[in-house]
């Protein structure tokens, strides 16, 4: 049954938390809501020793990643649940050339392309 009121979520909205075993997951909570605010706070669940928590907007998470959180006099680092990444496929690759080589090809094109300012 889909809830009317939400609104949808992505890995993008989401962040991981993880606390030492005396922060309860309402201490959490509250700190959090108080730097992004209680009420951009979509949805939070404890997973794996961990809190996760997903916010309404994905700027709210990138703000939240850069800055930590501290709870009980204690930091907290903040980790995003998605990563950005780049798949790359290479196909037609003859199977005589070594893995290695392909590597140091694609090493050398991403070094080429940060120094070009690309990324």
């Amino acid at each position: 049954m889909a809830s009317f009121g939400a609104p949808p979520v992505s890995l993008r909205h989401g962040v991981r938390l993880v606390a030492q075993a005396a922060s309860t997951v309402e201490q959490v909570l509250l700190a959090v809501g108080e730097q992004v605010g209680h009420v951009n706070i979509s949805y939070a669940s404890r997973m794996n020793k961990a809190v996760v928590v997903f916010l309404k907007d994905q700027k709210y998470v990138t703000e939240f990643i850069e800055s930590g959180l501290m709870v009980n006099e204690e930091y907290i680092q903040v980790s995003p649940l998605a990563t950005p990444s780049t798949r790359i496929t290479v196909s037609g690759v003859p199977p005589f050339i070594p893995n290695e080589a392909l590597e140091r090809e694609l090493k050398r094109f991403e070094t080429a392309r940060r120094s070009a300012g690309c990324g």
